[in-house]
């Protein structure tokens, strides 16, 4: 589901030309509790297939992403499939799985890019992998339009595990931790952290 060309984590880091460091990204988390919606939605997506990328990212990541979405909406938009095309020599460009972006919903997407969810239903270090370019391409997007963050965040999603990273300063970190759909009040918070860090 988007960037395909960047699968290999290690030539990731080369071709954008990233250092890699391993920390706990969110050391306290504050839990979010989940909406009963949401809570019914996941019952119901556990009694269907969930055999791809596709069909779990429709009825499970989706609508956690959506809650939090609608918690900051008066801040933020999410989008998903949307097409970007910043660098097509570097072969940043193609269809995104997730992302939010810095500003009220609106129909056409503007900088800044704030955070990426990259979904691999089979592997978490190509998940990464892509990822890791998506935010590339946030950090190159928002410069472009004149709107540059210090840093991005986003998160690898493959089956029930959620990695969570940080692309800052030419360096891109990943969490030591690995989150799980069981934890949801702790994935909640760390989007919940992760927002808040980009309002003044």
């Amino acid at each position: 589901m988007g960037y395909s060309n960047f699968k290999n984590f290690k030539q990731t880091l080369e071709k954008l030309h990233l250092e890699e460091t391993d920390e706990m990204l969110f050391p306290v988390i504050e839990p979010v509790a989940p909406s009963e919606w949401l809570l019914q939605t996941l019952a119901v997506a556990k009694r269907l297939p969930l055999t791809n990328e596709k069909s779990k990212s429709e009825r499970v990541i989706s609508p956690i992403l959506a809650e939090v979405a609608i918690y900051f909406e008066q801040k933020f938009t999410m989008f998903s499939g949307e097409d970007l095309t910043v660098d097509a020599s570097q072969d940043l460009s193609g269809e995104c799985d997730f992302f939010f972006a810095q500003h009220p919903r609106k129909s056409v997407m503007q900088a800044p890019i704030v955070t990426f969810i990259a979904v691999e239903y089979y592997a978490l270090k190509s998940a990464v992998a892509q990822c890791t370019e998506n935010m590339q391409l946030a950090i190159t997007f928002n410069e472009q339009k004149g709107k540059p963050t210090p840093f991005v965040y986003g998160c690898a999603v493959t089956g029930d595990v959620w990695k969570f990273l940080k692309l800052e300063k030419g360096k891109i970190t990943l969490d030591i931790e690995n989150y799980y759909l069981n934890e949801l009040p702790k994935l909640l918070g760390i989007f919940h952290y992760i927002l808040k860090s980009f309002l003044p």
